[in-house]
């Protein structure tokens, strides 16, 4: 879209130098950053964090990555996105510099983007900025922001020739995206035989390390069509919750996210007001984060694209329709753990539409081998034109609810087709 490389090559000198000849307030900007980094969950805990905030009556920006149907998701203000005429002025003054700059030494599509958020919050001076990361930590542009407070919210196996081979390697890379001398906070979702690794690692750069499982505890947990219902147990007892999101993974991102909202707001002189935090995390709904898009029929989509995260939507969305009730959808890149996550598309589902997103999608037939295995039912439609078509004529004739899930692609292009659209029109980094 940007005509430029998806990440760039590693090294933050290129963001220094855009600092530099911009004049940036550093200071104000590591004062007032949050930022989260995370396998999968970032996302999420980013929008819920930058509510929790802004329920304290801060004005709050947010960055993030990536963009279900338009680039301007990526950019927020106290949930208003950039303007179409504000995003070509700034952006200009990007790619300006990005000309400047050596053949062969010029930023990539992402860190174009974080620049474009960083003019932008300088202009708007938000009280308060939560940036999510691209990838990893250490050489991702979000760390330029010097933020003292930060999140990880999940370490798996991804981007290895980047951030290293084992997960121990890439949670110190991730941890990495807080200053020196700031506090992590760890999610409940991230293992703990880290927490020991991560302790003596972030001492030696003088950071803190803040297990959020050890102080807060969820019992009696419900998913349903509405959203996840548990009760929080912690030091200052019990709470009930309801959040609009489903699936225990999205309880924990609000638990890390009030935990690190909390935090900063201690650290800049703001009392936390956990009634006013619950509320608006409550009321946060992320687009792709197991959405329901159709009433009737019943139509979910999620953007989750690793095993881990698509065998926490399989289990949470079991509460909301058993899989042998359920119409899945299913396609994933070919750059993603195919294998992995057809299996257990395979094993869970007994009626499923083999499909592939216009954007990177692995070929259906790639994917029939595992459904035939477990002797499951399927169908292969050729596009997500075809998938949507199909599934809405089967949701009709039986009643069932249809899942589309494999990634953000297949998600983001099946609610297009859903909707009318042609996903082939859609643009991606």
């Amino acid at each position: 879209m940007l005509g430029l490389d998806k990440f760039g090559g590693i090294g933050l000198h290129r963001i220094q130098k855009f600092f530099d000849t911009q004049a940036i307030d550093l200071a104000r900007l590591a004062q007032r950053s949050v930022v989260i980094t995370g396998t999968n969950g970032k996302g999420s805990t980013a929008h819920l964090t930058a509510a929790a905030l802004g329920a304290h009556g801060l004005k709050v920006g947010v960055f993030t990555s990536p963009h279900m149907f338009d680039l301007h998701e990526r950019f927020q203000l106290d949930g208003a996105q950039i303007t179409s005429d504000m995003y070509g002025r700034l952006s200009a003054i990007v790619r300006s510099f990005n000309d400047s700059l050596p053949e062969g030494d010029r930023l990539g599509a992402f860190q174009f983007l974080y620049l474009v958020a960083i003019l932008w919050f300088e202009e708007t001076r938000p009280d308060a900025i939560v940036w999510e990361a691209g990838i990893g930590g250490r050489y991702d542009p979000v760390r330029m922001a010097r933020a003292r407070f930060g999140a990880v919210t999940s370490v798996e196996l991804e981007h290895t020739e980047v951030l290293g081979g084992t997960e121990e390697l890439i949670a110190y890379d991730k941890v990495d995206a807080v200053a020196p001398g700031g506090v992590v906070h760890l999610s409940p979702v991230v293992p703990p035989q880290l927490h020991d690794r991560l302790q003596v690692y972030c001492s030696l750069a003088g950071r803190g390390l803040v297990d959020i499982r050890a102080a807060q505890h969820i019992r009696r947990m419900t998913n349903s069509a509405n959203g996840a219902a548990f009760t929080l147990a912690g030091p200052e007892g019990e709470r009930d919750i309801q959040l609009s999101m489903i699936g225990r993974h999205q309880a924990l991102n609000a638990v890390t996210a009030a935990a690190l909202a909390r935090a900063w707001l201690d650290a800049n002189d703001h009392r936390f007001d956990a009634d006013a935090a619950w509320k608006a995390l409550g009321a946060v709904q992320v687009p792709g984060r197991l959405q329901r898009i159709s009433d009737d029929p019943s139509v979910w989509i999620d953007v989750g694209h690793t095993p881990a995260a698509v065998a926490g939507v399989i289990q949470s969305f079991s509460e909301v329709s058993a899989p042998q009730d359920t119409i899945a959808v299913f396609g994933v890149s070919a750059s993603k753990d195919v294998e992995g996550i057809a299996k257990l598309v395979a094993q869970t589902y007994d009626d499923v539409i083999l499909t592939q997103a216009h954007k990177s999608g692995a070929d259906p037939q790639r994917l029939a081998p595992y459904f035939e295995q477990a002797s499951k039912r399927y169908t292969i439609a050729a596009d997500i034109t075809e998938a949507a078509a199909l599934a809405r004529d089967r949701a009709s004739a039986d009643g069932k609810p249809v899942l589309a899930l494999g990634g953000l692609f297949l998600a983001a292009e099946f609610q297009v087709a859903w909707d009318g659209g042609d996903p082939s029109q859609l643009q991606f980094l």
